[in-house]
């Protein structure tokens, strides 16, 4: 069954960035908005390059939190940082075979800091997957929702 109520998606960016839907097609037609704050009709965070360590701080506010994507986050997650442990969302890694920032060490350092990750890596993709990947990033965020 298709969920016809409107939902929002928080996304993460490198603080230089202003906040945009990478893709408003895309979104809209499952029903969802792209915004920066947490309200009651999130249902899912994305967190792109250096906005990956926001994101993940949100999850970890925010445990009924079940859906998670980060975006070839170009640093490695800390095994001491205590927001780690507690994310439980179910987390979509994506990360680019030829992105020079990150590559696969990253992703695969993520997916196993993150005990429900899955790493997928794109074929000669590069840093600059959000809108590229974005549909993939909505079906993970919201599974069912087309309208």
């Amino acid at each position: 069954m298709t969920d016809t109520t409107s939902a929002s998606i928080v996304i993460c960016l490198p603080p230089d960035m202003p906040v945009s839907d990478p893709r408003t097609s895309e979104t809209e037609r499952r029903r969802l908005h792209v915004t920066q704050d947490w309200d009651d009709t999130t249902i899912g965070i994305v967190g792109w390059s250096s906005g990956g360590d926001a994101a993940v701080a949100i999850a970890a506010q925010h445990p009924e939190l079940a859906r998670l994507v980060l975006v070839a986050v170009p640093f490695d997650p800390s095994p001491d940082d205590g927001d780690l442990l507690r994310v439980k969302s179910k987390t979509l890694l994506l990360y680019g075979s030829a992105d020079p920032a990150t590559g696969s060490k990253h992703g695969s350092l993520w997916q196993r800091h993150l005990p429900n990750a899955r790493l997928e890596m794109v074929p000669g993709g590069g840093h600059d997957l959000l809108g590229l990947k974005w549909p993939r990033i909505l079906s993970h965020l919201a599974p069912g929702r087309l309208t």
